[in-house]
């Protein structure tokens, strides 16, 4: 477990299960939306040979220019999930959620158990492949937390339910 992630955790404090998303899932699940601009690219710079007369150097240069910029776009976007990944980080206690994610600086979002009214669980095609799920934790005024990618998803939501039921009614919710 990452110490700044412990070091966050409250005295007294018990840790109740930690884990981060498996890797391919999760890099699968986002490389997928890749598929279309790729053929569109192919595709089109096949058409690059037929354009051969003098006026179309203008035109040309257009086109390499943004198909410069979006192959670039598309590179960014194939390596923004490993970027993402590497920090990411799920950590549930006997009082809290801590999801821990970032690309260049880290960010902690916490839930308290207490405020947690519905725990749904997403099981996409990839996830099926692989045995991995997304748990979505709702609460009201707060954006979801989503457990991305992780193995053995409906049982990891009966978990955070029998914590949260374990936390309202320790804390008088």
């Amino acid at each position: 477990m990452f110490e700044d992630v412990i070091s966050i955790l409250e005295p007294g404090e018990r840790l109740i299960w930690s884990g981060r998303p498996l890797l391919k899932p999760f890099m699968l699940k986002r490389l997928s939306g890749l598929i279309i601009p790729v053929v569109f690219i192919v595709f089109s710079s096949s058409l690059i040979p037929l354009f051969t007369t003098g006026w179309v150097i203008p035109v040309m240069s257009f086109l390499i220019l943004w198909f410069g910029i979006l192959g670039f776009m598309l590179f960014l976007s194939s390596i923004y999930p490993l970027l993402l990944w590497r920090n990411l980080y799920y950590v549930l206690t006997d009082k809290r959620i801590i999801v821990r994610k970032g690309v260049l600086g880290i960010d902690y979002d916490i839930l308290d158990l207490k405020y947690i009214q519905q725990i749904n669980v997403d099981i996409g095609v990839w996830d099926k492949f692989y045995g991995t799920g997304t748990v979505i934790i709702q609460a009201v005024g707060v954006t979801p937390v989503s457990l991305q990618s992780i193995p053995n998803p409906l049982s990891a939501q009966k978990m955070i339910k029998a914590a949260a039921e374990a936390r309202k009614s320790a804390g008088g919710l």
